[in-house]
């Protein structure tokens, strides 16, 4: 009996055993599924709620948002910020042919909804489409045959059963996309796509640039959006996970997301409304005098900050794709060269005076010529001024006047300050695709080189080049390199914020002083007054310049440049403004298709930032 008893309780003490061994392996075993299921619900739950995602939603959270770009409105207190370039979410319309039941009963109802392009201009993606376009059209009007036209090569399209996809529009609006969901159409459907938006057509598209495409990949291209391109576009995300033999993705394996970085934003020092104003200006005076375009530029000469920058002929970044000339993309404000003609007879007479060359009041006997055997230069209009003082050279814009200046510092020292106010090398402002210029004329031998280049001529500058190097004039002296963005923002925390950088010293604070002086007088008393703004003390020249032609020498005398430059108000100059009006067919001189561009524009500013008078 004794044995027996025993026994059980033996075999009950092994089964108790074995039930708690079973359940601490449960135990266990449910810790690790609770402890991997919170792993990957919480820890690693973004990168699978990722890939479970639709396109949509994956596009969102991993493509990175591009950078807006702002310019400036008001100052101080007033001072706020305007989106001109944005990102909009539209749609591209895409058809699957081998879907479609009945091509021209879904090109009938497509037509319907998205009607014709904005412009009228057929954008279609297939390539031989519009040999189906061969139609009889009769005598409809220039709308319906566009439509037929359009309706044709869709039917072509929509016919090719082999095909699964084709583009069909892009850039369509929700209420477009509302009323293809309502008809359902089969065969065909969309998709979302961000684009690039422009808010105000015709007031610098050639500073903004654009985002187009370069290959297959979407990049910046041009003006701000090219130089900044990498800042804006900000970093993809990314999903890594662990793949079986076959490919597949392993549930449990180790996949992770790596977050996007969206594009920082812009602030530019660009003004809107002294923008909107020197871009209107400029119109005015290039639709006046019939010219073929221009260029404006509004700096402050103290820091090389661009408050304004505007070429015409423009373009509409919205619609770059409809640009046939490339040539447009290029900003003339920094990529077009020229020689400046009269305009250059400013940086002579500095560098004269800053070497101690002459004075303003030094004097010399003009003959009207400057004879160099085989070429002879001439002042304008064949004038002989006699017995004049350097400050009367620049009035009245004497050619023989500055070779005389040149003369007394000596070609070397001349060409020295020429360099060092910049010409031949790039400014490096912050936009893509700028030019140089070239002052090789200067390296060649004989004198008459150097005196041509004494009033411009032989030489070319952009208007960015000149504008810089006028601003060292009447700055102190300083070459101030210019700049049009003055801040990089991410998350709303400023990464980096633009300081004003001085390239070198060119001139001394007193020859820039004397020159202010000269310049002044050249308004008041020579040929700028058209210039003249009253209340205040302005200073500038004027410029008409000849166009080189291709096969050497110049174009006809009534085809110039005409530019003005200047600065105001005098005691200490808040901006530096440059107009230039390519091939004006009437007015012609500088000072008459120009300089009234310069006044619009500085009077417009100094109201605007309610610049005390000095006069």
């Amino acid at each position: 009996m004794l044995a027996r008893h025993h026994q059980r309780h033996n075999n009950r003490a092994g089964n108790n055993w074995r039930i708690t061994l079973l359940s601490v392996l449960f135990l266990l075993l449910a810790a690790v599924i609770v402890g991997r299921l919170f792993f990957l619900q919480i820890i690693k739950g973004q990168a699978y709620a990722v890939m479970a995602s639709d396109q949509h939603e994956l596009y969102k959270k991993l493509f990175p948002e591009r950078g807006t770009i702002y310019v400036v409105e008001g100052e101080g207190k007033n001072r706020a910020l305007y989106p001109l370039v944005t990102n909009r979410t539209m749609y591209v319309v895409y058809v699957s042919p081998k879907e479609i039941d009945d091509a021209t009963t879904t090109a009938e109802k497509l037509f319907g909804v998205i009607g014709l392009p904005d412009d009228s201009d057929e954008r279609i993606y297939a390539e031989g489409a519009a040999s189906s376009n061969s139609m009889q059209l009769g005598s409809s009007s220039p709308a319906m045959i566009k439509r037929q036209e359009l309706i044709g090569n869709w039917i072509a399209i929509f016919n090719q059963k082999d095909k699964s996809y084709y583009p069909i529009r892009e850039r369509l609006p929700d209420d477009k996309i509302n009323k293809l969901e309502e008809l359902a159409i089969k065969g065909v459907g969309w998709s979302e796509k961000s684009y690039r938006y422009y808010s105000e057509e015709g007031i610098g598209g050639q500073i903004f640039g654009f985002w187009g495409y370069s290959g297959n990949e979407r990049v910046g291209k041009y003006g701000i959006e090219g130089y900044y391109d990498s800042e804006l576009a900000g970093k993809m995300g990314e999903i890594r996970s662990e793949r079986d033999a076959s490919g597949n993705m392993i549930a449990l394996g180790n996949n992770e997301l790596k977050d996007k970085i969206d594009g920082a934003d812009l602030i530019l020092t660009i003004n809107r409304a002294i923008q909107y104003e020197a871009c209107q200006s400029l119109k005015r005076s290039i639709t006046e005098h019939k010219a073929v375009g221009g260029s404006v530029i509004v700096m402050d000469p103290a820091t090389g900050a661009i408050l304004a920058m505007c070429s015409f002929p423009d373009y509409n970044p919205d619609k770059y794709y409809e640009v046939e000339d490339a040539n447009l993309f290029n900003n003339k404000a920094i990529f077009d060269s020229y020689e400046p003609g009269s305009i250059f007879k400013s940086f002579t007479m500095a560098a004269a005076i800053d070497a101690g060359a002459v004075s303003p009041d030094t004097t010399y006997a003009d003959t009207g010529v400057v004879d160099y055997t085989d070429y002879k230069i001439r002042n304008f209009n064949d004038k002989i001024y006699g017995l004049v003082t350097m400050t009367r050279v620049l009035e009245y814009s004497i050619n023989t006047g500055v070779i005389y200046a040149m003369r007394q510092m000596t070609a070397k020292v001349f060409t020295e300050y020429v360099k060092k106010f910049g010409f031949g090398e790039i400014t490096g402002v912050d936009l893509n695709k700028e030019m140089a210029g070239n002052i090789n004329n200067l390296n060649r031998k004989g004198e008459i080189n150097t005196a041509t280049a004494t009033f411009g001529q032989g030489i070319t500058a952009t208007p960015l080049q000149l504008i810089a190097a006028f601003s060292a004039i009447v700055n102190g002296g300083k070459l101030m390199k210019p700049y049009i963005v003055s801040q990089v923002v991410r998350d709303n925390e400023v990464e980096a914020t633009a300081k004003p950088t001085v390239v070198r010293q060119v001139i001394s604070p007193k020859s820039s002083l004397i020159m202010k002086a000269m310049l002044v007088s050249v308004v008041e008393n020579g040929h700028a007054t058209k210039a003249q703004i009253p209340g205040y003390r302005v200073g500038g020249k004027t410029g008409t310049a000849q166009v080189p032609a291709k096969g050497g020498g110049y174009q006809p005398d009534d085809v110039i440049i005409g530019s003005f430059i200047g600065f105001v108000p005098y005691e200490n100059p808040r901006f530096v403004i440059l107009a230039r009006v390519d091939k004006p067919m009437e007015g012609r001189l500088g000072e008459i298709v120009a300089a009234p561009v310069f006044t619009d524009i500085a009077k417009f500013a100094l109201k605007y930032y309610n610049v005390p008078r000095d006069k």
